[in-house]
């Protein structure tokens, strides 16, 4: 009997350290990374840069959430960052343990054809492992996936991914019923990749589409956009 409930305290220890959820708790960091800057322009149309376009609805972003929880943009003007440079940014930052941090990348789509239209999010991949420690990684993001192995991690966070992406993708149809919606993709994402915490890119609209332009560059559609996605983000 003494072997038994032995095998059973020691059961239930085991499966609750495999099964505890890394990203249990609110969310506790919101980094945004506003595409492209500097020398990089992103997507073009005539005069039109989607690098202005992100960096304008991430500020509204950051303004709409800073009050709620820290908030961190990779930058907040005109300036060049390399992929490495945005994830190293992220995975720096120290956090509330008892949450957990989030990466949203915005960016603006262009197609050769003038027809496409509508927003899109990506998550990575499921297959796609990520390693979780580099040279930047901080102490709080170490601490908080200690206790975890790599794959129980990577499974949780592709959960999270799928949730934060579906999230934000209902707040911007009930922003935007009329907006097409070209779904949630997997995607091998330099940024996605290589940021250690939830992480979803959002593709705003195509600068190439006249409709969607025309949006896009108006300033009171940014801040609308900007507060569908922090709606989504506090319903987390």
């Amino acid at each position: 009997m003494k072997k038994i409930n032995l095998f059973l305290i020691l059961f239930i220890f085991i499966s609750s350290f495999l099964f505890a959820n890394p990203f249990s708790g609110n969310v506790s960091l919101v980094v945004i990374d506003a595409g492209h800057g500097g020398k990089d322009p992103g997507a073009i149309s005539g005069n039109i840069n989607e690098k202005d376009i992100v960096l304008s609805v991430s500020k509204y972003l950051y303004e709409d959430l800073k009050s709620d929880y820290k908030c961190v943009l990779t930058r907040d003007n005109d300036i060049f960052l390399e992929l490495q440079e945005r994830c190293d940014i992220a995975n720096s930052q120290a956090f509330d343990v008892n949450g957990y941090p989030i990466f949203i990348s915005i960016h603006v789509n262009a197609a050769t054809s003038e027809s496409a239209n509508g927003f899109e999010l990506y998550i990575k991949d499921d297959e796609k492992k990520l390693s979780l420690l580099s040279k930047a990684t901080s102490s709080t993001l170490i601490s908080k996936y200690s206790s975890y192995n790599n794959i129980m991690v990577n499974q949780y966070m592709n959960k999270v991914n799928e949730y934060l992406a579906s999230t934000i993708e209902s707040s911007i149809k009930r922003a935007f019923p009329l907006y097409k919606n070209r779904g949630i993709k997997e995607g091998n994402l330099y940024v996605l990749n290589q940021t250690f915490m939830p992480s979803v890119l959002i593709e705003l609209g195509f600068i190439t589409n006249s409709d969607d332009r025309s949006n896009l560059i108006n300033p009171e559609w940014q801040k609308k956009m900007a507060d569908a996605i922090a709606s989504a983000i506090r319903s987390l």
